[in-house]
């Protein structure tokens, strides 16, 4: 029964290749928001140990369910190494630029990268930006704007703009991670990408922890993080699985509809309710995704 179902998930994939590449954007980017709604639950504070921690779940269950599989597939590890060692690096950057900044502001330089990825995109194709992508692409990141609704106050200017930089840094490092990740291809699975990332990200925290030198427990700490590393499994396999079938500027302006699940969820679990700038915020996001997907819909 799985193996049907895997031969027909691969056939969909080879004649409806950037369909099914959307299809796992989006339901990756639910699960990020469900990782999203474990890590505010958990109020972590020494986030390098929360990383080590989440990266080490993730990679003794990612050993744990692929036993037989081929993890040094020799031709591509170069495309594997530089892309997730540049994930793994700008992951870094932000965190620690989220220290600077309030994290609205953090969000929104980060959703930068659908800009970024596209401009990238056309330098090494040298080909014209789509215009009607990268609309959609501002579109949503107005949307972003009025939901965040950053405060830009800030009592040292300098570390401010510190912290505005990594953000950027890392959204810039990150797309250019993504996109090379193409060059992966689909014949390795996704999961032997994902096991690279948690084998840098192991090594970076561990880095960075030592740095900190700081631990923290406190009452459901296993719970909240063992939840926060299912959905980020999930949500890489599926994601990563996505940007090998396509170039990433192609799908980068779905990863907005995590906004929109984020919404939901909160809605549910904080009771939390959006302002009118962010109910107008929440319509320009919905409207860019499902304009994108209308666009893409044409394509075959």
């Amino acid at each position: 029964m799985l193996k049907k179902i895997t031969i027909s998930i691969n056939q969909l994939e080879n004649t409806h290749t950037l369909q099914m590449a959307i299809a796992y954007m989006l339901i990756a980017y639910f699960f990020h928001a469900v990782q999203a709604t474990f890590y505010k639950c958990g109020h972590f504070a020494v986030v390098p140990q929360f990383m080590f921690v989440t990266s080490f779940i993730s990679f003794i269950t990612l050993n744990l369910v692929q036993p037989n599989q081929n993890m040094y597939p020799k031709e591509k590890m170069p495309h594997i190494i530089r892309s997730q060692v540049g994930i793994g690096i700008g992951t870094l950057f932000y965190f620690y630029g989220v220290n600077l900044i309030s994290l609205s502001e953090a969000v929104i330089l980060f959703c930068t990268n659908s800009i970024w990825s596209q401009i990238m995109v056309s330098i090494m194709n040298k080909e014209g930006i789509t215009k009607s992508r990268l609309f959609n692409s501002i579109l949503c990141i107005i949307g972003v704007i009025l939901i965040a609704n950053p405060s830009f106050q800030s009592k040292d200017p300098i570390q401010h703009v510190i912290g505005c930089l990594c953000i950027l840094i890392c959204s810039i490092i990150q797309s250019y991670a993504f996109i090379i990740m193409k060059q992966i291809g689909t014949e390795i699975p996704s999961s032997v990408t994902v096991t690279y990332f948690n084998i840098i990200m192991l090594f970076l925290s561990s880095l960075q922890q030592q740095y900190v030198a700081k631990f923290e427990y406190f009452e459901g700490y296993f719970f909240y993080t063992i939840g926060f590393s299912t959905f980020t499994l999930l949500a890489q396999v599926i994601k990563f699985r996505a940007q090998t079938m396509v170039t990433y500027d192609k799908i980068c302006n779905y990863s907005y509809s995590q906004m929109i699940y984020i919404i939901i969820i909160d809605f549910f679990v904080f009771h939390s309710i959006l302002s009118i700038n962010g109910v107008i915020g929440a319509l320009c996001i919905i409207s860019g995704v499902y304009k994108q997907l209308r666009e893409d819909r044409q394509i075959k």
